[in-house]
């Protein structure tokens, strides 16, 4: 058995951790790329349906406050409209000392905190002329759960990939290369010491079947002189 040369390591070691680095990197840069554009994306789609939604809901509040509609069939359609949508709708009358936050024909406005979105409408002003403005809450928890959902099936597709890869190219490796120098270093020492050669092992590489016969080669040659 050959001892190893000090100071010296393993191409085998040496494989091992290029492919372990190989995977890291992978999947290090998936987890440093794929999270934040996912969630983003998915973010901001979230918050343009929200605003849609919004927006088609602020019109028909406002087709019914413009035409008389009570305040309770106002509030009652508030609720059906809640209820459909999936959201919470404030609907409010604003004091003659209060002023309109924003221009009734301008475009609504939104805060989003984690994923508590606030929508505000631009305000309506019923046939008497008094302001209104609703407030609509959107959860957006939903599509952060289905993002990391997302996230984390990606990540681990990754990783199992790696994994795949980098154990389907270390045997690939070692046993058409690793384990064959290893057969032939024990040979030529063996031949060193007096033996034979032997047999030419069934490699499975044309470049470790011509070293092995150029081995033989030199062998008759030290036996013929």
């Amino acid at each position: 058995m050959p001892s190893p040369l000090p100071g010296a390591s393993s191409v085998e070691r040496r494989l091992i951790v290029l492919l372990v680095f190989i995977a890291a990197i992978a999947v290090v840069g998936v987890l440093a790329i794929v999270p934040y554009r996912l969630y983003e994306r998915d973010v901001r789609l979230a918050e343009v349906n929200a605003h849609r939604i919004g927006s088609l809901l602020h019109v028909s509040l406002a087709n019914d406050l413009q035409r008389g509609t009570s305040v309770k069939e106002v509030s009652d359609l508030a609720n059906r409209l809640q209820a459909v949508a999936d959201l919470e709708i404030h609907l409010r009358e604003l004091p003659e000392s209060e002023l309109p936050p924003g221009d009734p024909g301008g475009p609504g406005s939104s805060v989003r905190h984690d994923t508590d979105l606030t929508y505000t409408a631009p305000p309506i002003l019923d046939k008497d002329g008094h302001s209104w403005v609703a407030t609509m809450h959107f959860d957006l928890s939903p599509m952060k759960r289905e993002s990391v959902r997302l996230i984390i099936d990606l990540v681990l597709a990754v990783l199992f990939g790696s994994v795949v890869f980098s154990v389907g190219v270390f045997w690939l490796i070692r046993g058409s290369l690793l384990q064959p120098l290893h057969e032939v270093t024990l040979r030529v020492l063996r031949f060193s010491e007096g033996d034979e050669l032997g047999p030419a092992p069934g490699f499975e590489t044309r470049e470790l079947r011509e070293l092995f016969d150029a081995l033989e080669r030199a062998s008759s040659v030290k036996r013929g002189a």
